[in-house]
């Protein structure tokens, strides 16, 4: 049992109490009411291993469950005020709705449809465009950049899909590719961390491939996963990709490229300052910053940062995660294109996939191309 199963389990027990009245009133519609205590007994195993077997032993078994209890929830509070408000004329008609809300029909239609096309949308990646115009003396034709985020290949994509969306990429003819981090996780192989790093680092561009650590590329206490962190930098550096750990890459003599350690990184090592990163940075180039976890803008914007690019949020992957993370700011963004100074943005991608749950329904699936022209 994984960590997220304990933590679902009491979930579980309270989906399995609700699909317990569930069944009761389905019985109720379709054959007689259950009243004997035999019959409560077995609707409540029921219950019980539908609510278990969905929840704790399947993470999309657990949305799909999730999302028919709480429209469920809505349809019932629908149908106090129906009958509050009909009194005697609900008691004796609205046949047809009664056999539709006894039946739970619209729920688990609903919640069908919500889980099929979310694992639609997880698997139709599309190209996103940016672009940003800076007064900074960039070459005149600019840079064309690619950002890739948050694959968590094992989850969401096989090789094969993931080549596809490479070639894609790479006939866009990028300056540079940008790898802003959760590229793997602790569900991918180390076959399948070395092929997607494969599949990533045959992407042609100008200056190469760049790379910076997510929050779950690298093995933890919490997530171990079938690789060490020296064979996930291994493959990553044997697939021609360079790691940017705090550090600056010169890429041409008006961009600078500043790779920054993961957030995570915090509760070990640490990691450098933008000031410390830029404090012999020319100001007269254009500061492309790369940060995983779409956090300290008012910090960017005073370094100097021009543009920063992120991943991490997924767009919110799920509703409501996303009305959550916009009512709850864990992160300065969740998606899209911010401006964070004067002629100063950022750039958060929903990432190419999910985390654990192979459902996406309230963001595309995308990566990005941006392109960075003077004004």
């Amino acid at each position: 049992m994984g960590f997220f199963s304990v933590i679902l389990l009491p979930v579980a027990f309270a989906i399995a109490a609700y699909l317990y009245f569930v069944l009761k009133r389905f019985c109720a519609t379709i054959f007689r009411p259950v009243n004997t205590r035999r019959g409560k007994l077995v609707l409540g195993g029921i219950a019980l291993a539908i609510a278990v077997c969905g929840t704790v032993f399947s993470l999309t078994g657990a949305v799909f469950l999730l999302y028919t209890v709480a429209i469920a929830g809505v349809l019932q509070l629908f149908n106090f005020l129906l009958k509050r408000i009909a009194r005697q004329k609900y008691e004796n008609g609205f046949r047809v709705w009664k056999c539709v809300y006894g039946l739970f029909l619209i729920p688990i239609l609903l919640s069908a449809l919500a889980v099929l096309c979310g694992y639609l949308n997880l698997h139709t990646a599309r190209e996103t465009a940016y672009t940003i115009h800076t007064s900074k003396g960039i070459r005149e034709e600019g840079y064309r950049v690619a950002l890739v985020a948050d694959v968590h290949f094992g989850v969401s994509f096989d090789e094969e899909e993931l080549l596809q969306i490479c070639r894609r990429i790479e006939a866009k003819d990028p300056d540079l590719v940008i790898l802003c981090g959760d590229v793997v996780d602790n569900s991918a192989t180390r076959e399948g961390m070395q092929a997607v790093f494969r599949a990533l680092g045959s992407i042609q561009s100008t200056y190469g491939v760049y790379y910076v650590y997510g929050n779950h590329d690298r093995p933890s206490r919490m997530m171990q996963g079938p690789f060490t962190t020296e064979e996930l930098n291994r493959a990553i550096t044997e697939s021609g990709i360079r790691i940017l750990q705090d550090e600056c890459v010169q890429i041409t003599e008006d961009l600078l490229l500043v790779g920054r350690e993961d957030r995570s990184a915090d509760r070990n090592a640490g990691r450098a300052s933008l000031e410390e990163l830029l404090a012999s940075a020319d100001p007269t180039d254009f500061i492309l910053t790369l940060d995983h976890q779409p956090n300290e803008y008012a910090q960017n914007a005073a370094a100097g940062t021009d543009l920063l690019l992120s991943g991490h949020t997924h767009g919110g992957q799920l509703f409501p995660l996303d009305i959550l993370q916009m009512l709850i700011p864990f992160n300065d963004g969740v998606y899209g294109q911010y401006t964070i100074g004067e002629g100063q943005y950022a750039i958060i991608t929903s990432g190419l996939g999910t985390w654990e749950i192979p459902v996406k329904n309230v963001a595309p699936a995308e990566y990005v191309i941006i392109d960075i022209l003077p004004k």
